[in-house]
Parts: C-alpha cells; structure tokens; sequence
C-alpha cells in the first residue's frame, strides 16, 4: 500500500510545526482558518489524488493495523466508509473522561449491534478510510454545524454503507464538564440541521431498519433521560471493563447522570433553534499531544 501524509496547519502566520515537518516524509498545507475542519477537508481534497482517504483528528491515535484493516473491508463490500469501535486514550485525566470512556464502550457495541442490523452507522469526525470516489463531485458544506453527519447521510441517502472494521481507534475525551457541554450541544444541533432529510430518507429505496436507525439518532438525544434506568442492564458490560469497584461504579453512575445532561443539551439546543440564536464552535482543551 502506497501512503502519503498531508498534514493541514490553521494558521494565521508563521507556525513552528510547518518548520518542523519541512524535515519529514510529511506534505503540509499551511492555510488561513475557514469552514472549520470541512474547510480544511476541502483543501486537502483540492490538493491530493488517491483511491482511498483515511481523516484522523490531532488526537486519534488509531491501532497500526488501522488502514490495512479499513481498505480491506471496503474492499470485501459495498461500503464507501470504514472506520473502528473507539475508545477514550486519556480515561484518567479527570472524572469526565473516565465516564466519557463509559460511553464510548456502549457506543461501540451499539455500532456492531447496527451492523448486524443493516441499520444507520454514523463515525463522527469521518475518522476513518473513505472511498475517494465519493469526492469526486462533492464537497463537505462548509456552512453544516457537523460536517461529519451532513456527509454521512448524503452518504446513505445514495444508498451505500459504512462497515466496522477489525481494530480500534483512541481519542481524547473532554476532561470538563463545560467542554463536554459545549461538545454535545454542538453534536445535537448537527442532528437537528440532519433532520432537513426527514423527506429524502422517507423516500430514499434504502432497508427501513437504516431510516429507523437514522432517525432515532437524530431524534434520541431529546428522550435520554428515559433510558438512563437501562444503564443497570449495562452493569455486567461494564464490570467486565472496569480496573475495580470504584472504577465500575464512577462508569455505571456517570452513564446515568450522563443520559441527563445529553438530554439538558438537547433542550438547549431546541431553545436556541427556537430563539433563532446561532451555536457557536468552542474548542475543546486537550492533554498533551
């Protein structure tokens, strides 16, 4: 396999990480801010010929059998997007991040639960290897809240897939409940501007289990709050994955608390569509990487 890096910096003059990588097998396109990461993907995109583009953020921190993996699958089907189950690389940097770690276990076994249901997968931040031919008339909206799912359900609206692939890819979680705020809102008003597709699933000649999938998740984060009595259900899952006692019982009472506070952003978010109020990008701090 045939592999090249780009590496985008945003930047608004000189930056020492271009100087750094001038050294390196690394190409490195340095560009002014715009369209936040779906800008970035546009430029990348304008710049580059490939039959398969992998998107990693500054903290993925995928297995190194991650892009073997993902092409093979596309490979073997239909699928025009493979990613992997994630998991949290930074669980002990707070209370958050441990029980954000929590969430990421139930997520993965509720894509492989999605696959075998022929149903709606979405990999946020397109972390991932994508098929380059998708590209070939589009580009990412530059204008959509999440970038991410706006292309996803462009995606399955054409009917095509997204597969799980064989490996794992790490991630750092919000180490504060104010990140974590400003994170899920930003998440939930991306579903809510997905819901502009409500007539193209409806119409769409796709498996109906993938237009329930898909509406349940852009539907789901306004009724959390009713699944929280579940998170018990999920306490054998999460004792296997837990160190100890108290590491089980911060994940099992964080799911329950964090069910609340999805459905909190939910209800913020409907105000602010409701007041006509924008929602406002908010970076999020980072361990070192």
């Amino acid at each position: 396999m045939e592999v090249s890096i780009t590496y985008v910096i945003d930047s608004l003059g000189d930056d020492p990480r271009a100087e750094y990588l001038q050294g390196q097998s690394v190409d490195v396109i340095v560009r002014k801010p715009r369209g936040k990461k779906a800008g970035a993907i546009n430029d990348v995109l304008d710049s580059i010929t490939a039959d398969y583009i992998a998107f990693f953020d500054v903290d993925s921190r995928p297995d190194k059998n991650f892009l073997v993996e993902c092409v093979s699958a596309l490979e073997k089907g239909c699928a025009v997007i493979a990613s992997a189950p994630r998991y949290v690389t930074n669980p002990d940097a707070s209370i958050i991040s441990g029980v954000i770690s929590a969430e990421y276990i139930l997520i993965a076994d509720l894509y492989r639960l999605l696959e075998r249901m022929d149903g709606f997968q979405m990999f946020n931040g397109l972390i991932g290897v994508l098929d380059a031919r998708i590209f070939d008339r589009r580009r990412l909206d530059e204008t959509a809240i999440c970038e991410d799912t706006d292309l996803m359900q462009q995606i399955y609206l054409e009917g095509n897939i997204a597969v799980l692939a064989n490996t794992h890819v790490g991630e750092q979680a919000p180490m504060t409940l104010m990140d974590l705020f400003n994170q899920r809102v930003r998440w939930i008003s991306g579903a809510c501007e997905g819901l502009k597709y409500f007539r193209g699933f409806y119409k769409a000649k796709i498996p109906w289990s993938r237009k329930i999938a898909w509406f349940s998740a852009m539907t789901i984060p306004f009724f959390t709050f009713m699944a929280s009595p579940l998170v018990l259900s999920y306490s054998m899952r999460l004792w296997r994955s837990s160190n100890n006692i108290g590491d089980f019982t911060l994940k099992l009472m964080g799911l329950i608390v964090d069910a609340w506070i999805i459905w909190l952003c939910a209800l913020v978010v409907l105000s602010k569509k409701l007041l006509r109020r924008k929602i406002e990008w908010k970076e999020t701090a980072r361990s070192t990487v």
